[in-house]
């Protein structure tokens, strides 16, 4: 994993952080490299988000407000494989042979893909399995005031199955 996919993986829980380092080992194997897009967002960031394509230039990428994505509670990342090596420009089609590769060594890690979704397709998200696709009122309510304690106390929770559907 290249350095800005580091750095945003060290912003996550550490299980869904190892499942993605886990994936592009494999990838990698067969010549495919993944950029993590986004980690955790604060609710400042997600609200930029949500605003982009209704009051912010830019298309619609988020039908979530602050507090109601699993980016906010570190459960969540988006990625994307290189179109060519380790660098360069992207694969935003998840129509295409590389994408699908992606998405399945990642399934394989055990992570929910938002392509499966149909409420709202979120091709390039993937999250834990463990918690629903929007954040339970027991989620939000263990957030508190979203500092590292929280997140940790999130990621235990989500590990030990207490958010679990």
């Amino acid at each position: 994993m290249d350095a800005r996919s580091e750095d945003r993986l060290a912003t996550v829980s550490p299980d869904l952080a190892t499942k993605v380092r886990a994936a592009a080992d494999s990838l990698a194997e067969a010549g495919t490299y993944l950029l993590v897009v986004s980690g955790l967002r604060t609710p400042a960031e997600q609200d930029a988000l949500y605003a982009q394509g209704r009051t912010a230039p830019g298309p619609i990428v988020t039908n979530a407000k602050a507090g109601q994505s699993m980016h906010n509670y570190g459960l969540a990342v988006d990625v994307v494989p290189y179109l060519s090596g380790e660098s360069g420009d992207l694969n935003w089609h998840a129509d295409t042979e590389q994408f699908q590769a992606m998405v399945t060594a990642l399934k394989a890690q055990g992570l929910a893909w938002g392509g499966d979704w149909v409420h709202f397709k979120d091709e390039d998200h993937f999250q834990m399995p463990n918690v629903p696709a929007n954040p339970s009122e027991a989620m939000i309510e263990d957030y508190g005031a979203g500092d590292a304690a929280a997140l940790e106390a999130i990621w235990t929770n989500a590990d030990d199955g207490k958010y679990a559907t």
